[in-house]
């Protein structure tokens, strides 16, 4: 740890002093027990197993998740949680877009969200996820009476009872350590969780085009954007590599139906890739005009899922889905990427051959490349994909 984290460490444990440890979850059931998440789309689905954990593990626990709004749809219908609370906290996402420390303070001292938490009289239990400064502090500050963090990344440790150290795993893979330091056993596997209902799958399956002739078209789903811009590929290359694997398709004899996904920021980066892939390819458009909730049971029934670096690539993950992941752009390390945020199984991911430095518009994979991950893909899962 450099002197400059050592310097913002300090007050965090001293403050840390003045609030001891007033649970032992180690010898009493927690009455309740706080998950903080308040991060990006991502970054909270690859938590969700630490739910299923905990709940294992203190079946009479209530579990609560803090988070920010924006990942509401990601928790619903979630069986092993007991109450959604929205903590909009302006640290570490991409979604408040004033994250200056004089904002981080106002957060924690007058937000109204966290005024609500406090009237409560604290958790037993709290998880912060990430592991920060900011986190720690707020677990104190909303009473927190045994507090869970991360060494070695963002700070606030030394405010927690106990931590994990910080390891370049998968993200998901981490939280359920934090689930182990409560004695956690029964684990579930480290990929997202999301549960859907019927009206969302049968609202998924009204965007689908319908089977003719008795065999459905494959469905291939298109995440057009991300989270950080130099994440995203070339909508000119997407909609290059629609084409031909529209057109490689229908030389198997497979039709196929290509749906594009995204924000309504994404809106016009679709329409361009709709645009080069060139007219008769059949692919369409559905980005800002459907719930999220909606879009994640279009990726429950997809065959093939396309996708950015990017919060598709991880519900794909939970449906396990076949997915090719683009990886490029400011994605220099894909092998890092990769362990941190991929998955073992129904996962490819296609990254440049070699790197132009400081170049990030030129650090993108073939179309050619990402054409033939995508046949793959199709291809192993045919038999299931073409069935009636």
């Amino acid at each position: 740890m450099g002197w400059k984290s050592l310097l913002t460490e300090l007050p965090v444990w001293a403050i840390g002093r003045l609030n001891p440890a007033r649970h032992d979850p180690h010898r009493d059931v927690p009455r309740e027990i706080l998950v903080l998440r308040p991060n990006d789309f991502g970054e909270l689905l690859t938590t969700t197993p630490i739910f299923e954990a905990l709940k294992k593990r203190f079946p009479t626990t209530r579990l609560v998740a803090g988070i920010g709004g924006w990942g509401r749809p990601i928790l619903e219908n979630n069986p092993f949680i007991d109450e959604i609370v929205e903590i909009d906290a302006p640290w570490n996402n991409k979604l408040v877009q004033d994250r200056s420390p004089r904002n981080v303070l106002r957060f924690l001292l007058s937000s109204p969200q966290v005024a609500a938490l406090r009237r409560r009289g604290g958790f037993d239990v709290g998880i912060d996820v990430l592991g920060s400064y900011m986190g720690a502090l707020l677990m104190m500050r909303l009473g927190v009476r045994y507090r869970i963090g991360v060494r070695g990344y963002r700070g606030g440790h030394s405010g927690c009872q106990e931590f994990i150290d910080f390891a370049r795993r998968q993200s998901g893979r981490a939280a359920l350590a934090q689930a182990e330091l409560l004695g956690a056993t029964d684990l579930p596997e480290a990929r997202p969780q999301l549960f859907l209902t019927a009206d969302e799958r049968a609202q998924a399956a009204n965007v689908w085009h319908a089977a003719e002739s008795g065999n459905r078209p494959v469905r291939v789903l298109v995440g057009i954007g991300a989270g950080v811009p130099t994440k995203v590929w070339d909508p000119k290359q997407v909609g290059a590599a629609l084409a031909r694997v529209a057109s490689a398709l229908n030389r198997t004899d497979d039709a196929c139906d290509i749906l594009i996904v995204g924000s309504a920021a994404d809106k016009a980066r679709a329409a361009e890739a709709i645009a080069a892939a060139g007219p008769g390819v059949p692919v369409r458009s559905v980005a800002g005009t459907l719930s999220m909730r909606t879009v994640f049971a279009l990726a429950e029934s997809a065959d093939v899922v396309l996708t950015n670096s990017s919060m598709l690539m991880h519900v794909a993950a939970a449906f396990r889905r076949p997915t090719v992941a683009v990886i490029g752009g400011s994605i220099t390390r894909p092998n890092v990427h990769d362990a941190i945020w991929g998955y073992p199984e129904q996962y490819r991911s296609v990254s440049p051959d070699s790197y132009v430095e400081h170049a990030p518009n030129k650090n993108w994979p073939s179309v050619d490349r990402v054409v033939e991950a995508v046949l793959d893909s199709v291809r192993e899962r045919r038999p299931a994909a073409t069935q009636s």
